[in-house]
């Protein structure tokens, strides 16, 4: 784990989404509160590997992103390379590999 200071505070780097055989966890960091999901292969619509921009040094940059699209929200759920970088092409490869195991709906649009 990479270690990582925030205003004097130590945070761990750590992974957002756990693929198991027939299920992924996703942890969702919101603005006050961290939360899990937990979405079984029927519950998951789509997942697809988008191009992008993110703001990076207050300049936009070409980036890419995961947008995991479920039947349990209304909104998708949004991975950034960016903020992801450590575990990005990790989730890249697992995610191509539970979406073809589980006949989910995949996207590669990079």
């Amino acid at each position: 784990m990479t270690c990582i200071l925030l205003k004097g505070m130590m945070a761990l780097a750590s992974r957002r989404i756990y693929c198991d055989k027939t299920e992924l966890v996703l942890v969702v960091v919101g603005k006050n509160r961290v939360s899990t999901v937990n979405l079984r292969y029927d519950e998951i619509v789509s997942i697809r590997f988008q191009r992008c921009k993110e703001i990076r040094f207050f300049w936009p940059v070409s980036s890419e992103r995961i947008v995991i699209t479920t039947r349990k929200s209304d909104k998708p759920f949004i991975y950034t390379k960016y903020r992801e970088k450590k575990f990005f092409n990790e989730y890249k490869q697992e995610l191509a590999k539970f979406a073809k195991e589980n006949n989910v709906t995949f996207y590669n649009e990079l």
